[in-house]
This record gives C-alpha cells, structure tokens and sequence, in this order.
C-alpha cells in the first residue's frame, strides 16, 4: 500500500512537471495535448503487451522491475530537462514520456491481481476499498502539493523529487511477500502468441466476465462527460460561475469517491450484498449524471457530482471483487491486462467524440449522451446480472 501510494504520488508530481515543461519550452496548447495522447498510445501497446510478461515472470518482479525501469527513465528525463531541453529536441521528451507510459501500463495489471493473493477472500472487499481510499486521497491532495512543490522548484527540481519518490517506491514493493507465489515457467514460440489473446479469450468465453467488460466499455465512452474540459465549458455555459469552480467539482468528486472507499471499508454492505451494490450504483450513476447536466445551480451540482462519485465507486469496487472472486488467479494478471487496453483504447477515442459533441452542439448534449449510454449498461446489468453470480474460478475451466 505504501509503496503504491508512494507511486501514485509520483505519478501525480510527473505530470505535473511534464506539461509546465512543455508548455514553457513550446508555449503551444497542441504540444501539451500530445501529453495524453502519448500515454493513452502507448498504454494499450502496452496492455497488448503486457500479458507476455505476467505470463513468463511473478507479479512481484514484474510491479518492481517496471517501477525501476520507470525511476531510471525518469532520471534521464530529468538530466534532459536540465541539460538538453528545447523546441529542436521535443521528441526526445516524448520518447521519454512513452517509455514511461509503457512501462506504467505493466504496473497497473499486475497490482491488481496481486491483491486477492496478499489477503484471504472474506477480506477482498476491505482490501479493495483501502486501495480505492488511498488512490482517491492521492489524487484529492496529489495535485494541490504539486502545484505547490511546481512553484517552488520548478518543473526540473519536481522531476528530481518525484524520481526520490519512484526510488522510495521501487523499494518499499521489494519487501513484498506473495506466500502464494508458484513456479513460473519461462514460455517460448506460440506460447508467446498465446499468452497475447488469452486474456480477450477468457473475457468472451466467461459470462461473467464478459457482463463486466460489456459494461466497462459503455461506462468508459460515458465517463468522457467529466473531463476537465468539458467540465470546464460547463461551468462557463450552465453555471456562469468562474474558473474557481472547476476545482470544487473535481474536488467535490474525489471527495466522494473517497467516501465511498470508506463505506466499502467500514460497512458489510458489499461483501453481503455485491450484486444490488453494482445494480444501485449503475442506476444512481446515470441519474446523477443527467440531472447534473440539466442543473444551473452551482452547490446542487457539487452535491450531485460528490453523489455520482460515491455510487460510481461503489459500483467499482463490487465490480472489482466480483471479477477477483469469479477468476483463478493464475488467470487475473492477463484479464486485467486486457482490461486495461480495452479501456485505454475505448476512452482514447471518446475523448476525441466528446470534444467534437461539446463544440457541435450545446454541452448538455454531451451529459444527455452519457445517461443514454449509462441506461443502456444498467439495462443490460438488470438482463445480465444473474451471469454475475458464477461458480469460482469458472475461467480457468472454460480455458482449460
């Protein structure tokens, strides 16, 4: 845990710096939203990638090695941005920045299979709900200690604290113990073509699993609706308030994702009953999600957007333990690998649609699209939900 909040952190701080020093270098709004878009590419190569190596090496060795190999990058971006930095040299920078991606996109699958193997299966839920607290309090406080720690040092000197941070984490998760760990053999030739679909096999031929992607794909397209730029026309356009407000809603929203982590914590709720929780959640997301985008009222929309944060991660976080309980765990580092590029390469191309929706028309089409999009998934969790109560570690029979 520590040594993932100690990553979050960093990760925070990294992009931070990142776009102070490419807007300073280039002074262009274009070269900064390469940013994205240079992560998101080289996230899903990654994720095509990445089940390959879980497939061949433990998930502690592959959480540690890519955490190292993204500390050294980060030190050679740091030496570039003291040493070697300007407009002729950018695409330096943006080998640098994929480097980094590609090697965060092995990190993800592999923490979030290591979970049900470090703690026993009545405390998934608390587990999962302590991960979700930590990461919702890294983002909640991440990017205002940035902003802090960026004027004070400067993108160069934040470049060379986050690589301390990376160095800090790369050694906290050395000491982990996976007591479950089993011998990984070494696969070579067609097992390594294998080990590439096998991930997108078991999602299609588990039902269970094949309900929560289904979902996570129409979610993922919806989600586009709260990103900060389109957050940012409607605050302008609905509720005539000024900039300051972009920051209570983005925070408004952590905040209630981080109670939500919480009440998964503290509460049985969704060790008892997973499936309401996911059924309540989906629901609840789409009502708050259309009734921000007709509302004008600036506190009414910080209460529904703090609401769609609770349920939304609520809904998550029975997701998640559902997915960890229905799969073996040898078979878990390659469904999250896929998931994550599913995901990548989803949103990827919805942020694009929902910018050009935003410019087109008016911005409530863009919050109206969304609750269509999250009816349609709670209609098909209402059809499907019944597929999400399997026999344990399904998967692994139906590849066997």
């Amino acid at each position: 845990m520590f040594g993932q909040c100690l990553a979050n952190a960093g990760d925070v701080f990294y992009i931070v710096a990142l776009i102070s020093l490419v807007y300073s270098v280039t002074g262009s709004t274009l070269f900064v939203s390469l940013v994205p878009f240079t992560n998101t590419l080289t996230m899903f190569v990654s994720g095509l990638i990445a089940p390959i190596l879980l497939d061949r090496f433990s998930l502690k060795k592959v959480l540690v090695y890519s955490q190292l190999i993204k500390t050294l990058l980060l030190m050679a971006l740091a030496v570039y941005a003291m040493v070697f930095i300007q407009p002729a040299t950018i695409t330096l920078l943006f080998l640098l920045v994929g480097l980094i991606s590609f090697f965060d996109g092995w990190a993800s699958p592999a923490r979030s299979s290591m979970i049900p193997r470090l703690v026993p299966r009545d405390q998934l839920v608390k587990a999962n709900s302590l991960v979700s607290i930590t990461d919702q309090s890294i983002q909640l406080g991440g990017w205002a200690l940035g902003g802090i720690i960026l004027s004070s040092f400067g993108s160069t000197g934040m470049f060379w604290i986050t690589f301390s941070v990376y160095m800090l984490s790369t050694l906290m998760m050395g000491f982990i113990v996976d007591r479950k760990h089993a011998n990984w053999q070494e696969k070579q030739g067609n097992a390594l073509r294998k080990a590439m679909v096998e991930g997108w096999q078991i999602i299609f031929k588990n039902r269970a699993l094949r309900t929560i992607h289904l979902l996570m794909v129409f979610e993922t397209v919806a989600s586009t609706a709260w990103l900060s730029a389109v957050l940012y026309v409607f605050i302008r356009e609905r509720l005539k308030t000024g900039v300051a407000w972009w920051g209570y809603l983005n925070t408004a929203f952590f905040i209630g994702m981080l109670l939500a982590g919480f009440v998964g914590y503290r509460s049985a709720l969704i060790k008892n009953r997973p499936i309401l929780t996911v059924v309540t959640g989906s629901g609840m997301v789409c009502l708050t999600t259309l009734f921000f985008g007709f509302n004008t009222v600036p506190w009414v929309a910080l209460l529904l957007i703090a609401a769609n944060g609770i349920f939304d991660q609520l809904k998550g976080i029975s997701l998640q333990v559902i997915l960890q309980t229905t799969a073996d765990d040898r078979m878990l580092p390659k469904i999250y690998s896929t998931q994550n590029a599913l995901v990548t390469l989803v949103f990827g191309l919805s942020t694009v649609a929902a910018g050009a929706v935003s410019d087109r028309f008016n911005i409530i089409f863009t919050f109206i699209g969304a609750s269509v999009l999250l009816m349609i998934s709670f209609v098909i969790l209402l059809k499907k939900k019944n597929t999400l109560i399997t026999e344990q570690h399904e998967t692994t029979s139906d590849v066997q």
